[in-house]
């Protein structure tokens, strides 16, 4: 995959040269949730994270939700919450 400012999550899983299984040891993410992120269901910003350390890693280069589209991050009501009445 060639080198870019940004990817989508779509592109990286087209071109994974690894198994879903191998993502899945290597980012400690069950398969069938690696398979739901891939499908565009939302998913926790800490295991987001914990899939861009593993995807970096298999690519070679700095993944982040900041270089990455198409991650859809569930959102945490209660903190926002917080944030609002502080």
């Amino acid at each position: 995959m060639e080198q870019k400012d940004t990817y989508t999550l779509q592109e990286l899983f087209d071109y994974l040269p690894i198994t879903l299984v191998e993502l899945s040891k290597k980012s400690d993410i069950n398969e069938v949730t690696l398979a739901r992120i891939r499908d565009g269901k939302r998913t926790r910003r800490d295991t987001v994270n914990k899939l861009m350390i593993a995807l970096s890693q298999v690519y070679g280069r700095n993944l982040s939700i900041a270089n990455v589209i198409g991650i859809n991050i569930m959102i945490n009501k209660r903190l926002e919450k917080k944030a609002i009445s502080a």
